[in-house]
């Protein structure tokens, strides 16, 4: 049974923070998370009394970087000339201006026998929709204005041509995108001088007279040669005459001498073969394709020929799009799938972040055995706010502010009046509280939703001393039709009692193992001291590992002065630790806080390299709490720090290879084990806040390296304030401090609390 031995004046109780004498407050709020183009933010603000103000941010992106999207589309009278087809085309120009204001440029470009383009690439804003509007009507116009006949080379070319009038200031040439929608048929193709051309034939009466789209005359051939080969010849863009002038044949014996001259190709043959040719230079020059493949001859038996020639185009056409490019469709059913086609090209929805029915969950403070805990402050505001990204008003939607008062539901609406979001409350038997969020509307590209309460911290330990709380235990969003939980950040809020407290005398020994003995020991948050110093060699080593000894005496250096000589040992049971070694004391002292437990066979293996699943157990030990629900990493079912590594990974001291794993038995380097110390201790390195004359080390010099700020971090003492930067709270050092002499310290420390006199805070087993 374990007794700990202290004066009971320096361990009295004070449940409420505004009798604590001399307290002081301050807030650590981690970067946000962005997944899947969703940014989660979550702040908490400094201790006003016992309150703290909790804002959640669910902030729908629009992509950084501006992509361009010209559409480039068959409209041809056979698929586009009717008012149902008109109808199509507008549905469509209509489903653009949903895109407006999600950094979109789009045009589009028409081709019948030539080329149009009827809209420009302009960006898509709420301003730009009169560029759209009857745009069917001009897309009609042109068609009848028109040859009978398909050019998909000309569309094609005229597609790129509207695209490069974009400066690569205005986007990117790696941001651009053609998505050419066609049943893949084309009976002319364009010379060298840019004209449309297509074969001629010589009529019975001598003359001459142009192919155009005879499906008869050249549908009726089974023949067609297949593109693989056409691709394969070198065919000549000028065109040819069918027949001769002396004879007086039907067109389709003069058709049926060409196909029997290996020489001469058919319209639709050549046709094809510079359309494909056409597209290999849209993906030469870095464009991105998307293609729209209407089954227009697929099903028709009198021209199967060109029906199979037209398919091995459109799956030319596929295979050069880009990831899950390749549509199948109808001119009816594109205007339904251009957010699917968007997004394709967008790297995530284009229009909606987060679909109605999504649900976000927040489980505020701890129970009271873990020493402290925040209720929900219910006579106290709760808002809602739907604005733009940038916090201004989103027209029709708004804020709105409840109090929950004794209910455990409130439902929040716009200002049309319709039900936007649902926050239940429910509080547990332990203490424990919680809320959900349900929304009943999307969350839309370009919008932020906020939720701000009152948390209330109603426990804690009241004497001098520095204390870390945390508000929440985890919130996450799971996106509807996901089990998904995308996790917010977990903001810290610490205060300082400087002295005082209730009074009284004598020892008090605690010997029921059961009786809750106050909180784990907890870490200097405050002092950002340097705790990593460099080897003999003066280097940092950031992709070295890390012993566990050294381990062990890092932590042991970042405990409060309290919560290490509550936890002060020089013993422990390890068959390999002698009192001598330089490490025992801080292996003695967190092997008593529970912090470090060792290995099977009584081992602590000073010396053996710490693997990450080790070093995130020690580190999530400061926290407490358990962890319910699937693994976060595919590779540690079963692992034995499975829980220990999920605990770490929610409260976002942890994180993954760049594959998804965890990787739990590889060794830890030393700038991973910096990363996760400072996260632990609440710190947020930034490297373009940091001082000139800080202690540098040659191979830590290059500030694009991702461990680069965190170690610096941990190689400096430096006072700091925290600073916003795009909307995330980063330290800015402010003064750099000596780094500190740990090993006068450490021995200072022995003889405070080795020493015989009870006021030394001995512990013993």
């Amino acid at each position: 049974m374990r007794i700990r031995k202290f004066l009971a004046a320096a361990l009295a109780v004070v449940m409420l923070i505004g009798m604590l004498p001399a307290a002081s407050a301050a807030v650590v709020n981690p970067p946000a998370n962005t997944e899947g183009g969703i940014t989660l933010g979550k702040q908490a603000s400094e201790l006003a009394g016992s309150d703290t103000t909790i804002t959640l941010d669910v902030v729908a992106n629009t992509n950084a970087n501006p992509i361009a999207i010209q559409f480039v589309l068959d409209a041809t009278q056979s698929l586009f000339l009717s008012e149902n087809n008109k109808t199509y085309v507008e549905e469509w120009a209509n489903a653009l201006k949903f895109m407006a204001d999600k950094n979109i440029y789009a045009g589009l470009t028409i081709f019948t026998t030539t080329a149009k383009t009827v809209v420009a690439p302009q960006e898509l804003t709420a301003d730009s929709e009169a560029a759209f509007s009857g745009v069917e009507n001009d897309c009609a116009a042109f068609v009848m204005a028109s040859d009978h006949g398909t050019n998909i080379q000309a569309g094609i070319r005229e597609g790129m041509n509207a695209l490069n009038s974009l400066s690569t200031d205005t986007v990117a040439a790696d941001k651009r995108y053609l998505v050419l929608i066609t049943d893949g048929g084309s009976f002319y193709w364009l010379d060298d001088n840019g004209n449309a051309v297509n074969n001629s034939y010589y009529k019975a009466d001598g003359t001459t007279a142009t192919m155009a789209n005879n499906d008869a005359a050249e549908g009726g051939y089974e023949a067609l040669t297949s593109l693989n080969d056409l691709l394969a010849e070198n065919l000549s863009a000028e065109p040819q005459t069918y027949g001769s002038a002396s004879a007086s044949e039907p067109l389709a014996a003069a058709v049926q001498a060409v196909k029997d001259d290996a020489d001469i190709y058919t319209n639709f043959e050549t046709g094809i073969y510079f359309a494909a040719k056409e597209l290999d230079k849209v993906t030469e020059a870095g464009v991105k394709l998307v293609t729209v493949g209407y089954p227009y001859y697929k099903d028709d038996a009198k021209v199967s020929a060109l029906s199979k020639l037209a398919g091995e185009f459109i799956d030319y056409a596929q295979s050069k799009s880009v990831e899950n490019g390749g549509f199948d469709a109808t001119l009816d059913n594109t205007a339904s799938q251009l957010d699917t086609i968007i997004s394709t090209m967008y790297g995530q929805s284009a229009n909606v972040a987060v679909p109605a029915g999504s649900v976000i969950t927040d489980v505020l403070g701890y129970s009271s055995s873990d020493g402290y805990n925040y209720d929900l402050a219910t006579s106290e505001a709760i808002r809602v706010s739907l604005t733009n990204a940038n916090g201004t008003d989103e027209g029709g939607l708004y804020w709105e502010s409840q109090t929950m008062g004794d209910k455990d539901t409130l439902v929040f609406h716009t200002k049309d009046g319709k039900e936007f979001l649902t926050l239940k409350y429910t509080k547990a038997s332990d203490g424990t509280e919680q809320f959900t969020l349900t929304l009943h509307q999307d969350l839309l590209r370009g919008q932020k939703l906020s939720i701000t309460y009152t948390a209330r911290l109603v426990g804690h330990m009241g004497f001098a001393g520095t204390y870390l709380t945390y508000p929440n235990v985890e919130a996450y969003l799971t996106p509807n039709g996901t089990e998904n939980k995308l996790y917010f950040p977990r903001p810290s809020v610490t205060y300082t009692v400087d002295g005082g407290g209730s009074s009284g005398g004598g020892e008090t020994d605690i010997e029921d193992p059961d009786v809750p003995l106050g909180p784990g020991p907890d870490l200097n948050t405050t002092d950002h001291f340097a705790y990593i110093i460099g080897r003999d060699d003066g280097l940092v080593h950031p992709m070295d590992s890390i012993t566990r000894a050294e381990v062990a005496t890092i932590f042991f250096r970042m405990l409060t002065d309290q919560s290490r000589t509550m936890f002060w040992s020089t013993s422990n049971n390890y068959v390999d630790a002698d009192s001598n070694d330089w490490f025992n004391n801080a292996a003695s002292t967190l092997t008593n806080a529970e912090i470090i437990t060792g290995k099977p066979g009584g081992l602590f293996d000073p010396d053996a390299p710490i693997t990450r699943a080790e070093f995130a157990t020690i580190a999530v030990r400061f926290f407490g709490g358990t962890y319910e629900g699937e693994d976060i990493f595919p590779d540690i079912a079963g692992h034995w720090a499975n829980q220990y590594i999920n605990r770490a990974a929610v409260l976002g001291i942890i994180e993954g290879r760049g594959d998804g794993t965890f990787d739990p038995d590889a060794y830890i380097t030393r700038a991973e084990a910096m990363t996760i110390v400072n996260r632990t201790l609440g710190r947020a390195p930034s490297a373009d806040h940091m001082l000139p004359d800080m202690i540098t080390w040659p191979d830590n010099m290059d500030t694009s390296t991702w461990y680069y700020a965190a170690v610096q971090e941990a190689t400096n003492s430096h006072d700091f304030e925290l600073v916003e930067v795009n909307g995330t709270q980063v330290e800015s050092w402010t003064v750099l401090q000596p780094v500190r002499d740990w090993a006068a310290l450490e021995r200072a420390w022995s003889q405070a609390n080795s020493a015989p006199d009870p006021n030394g805070g001995e512990v013993t087993e």
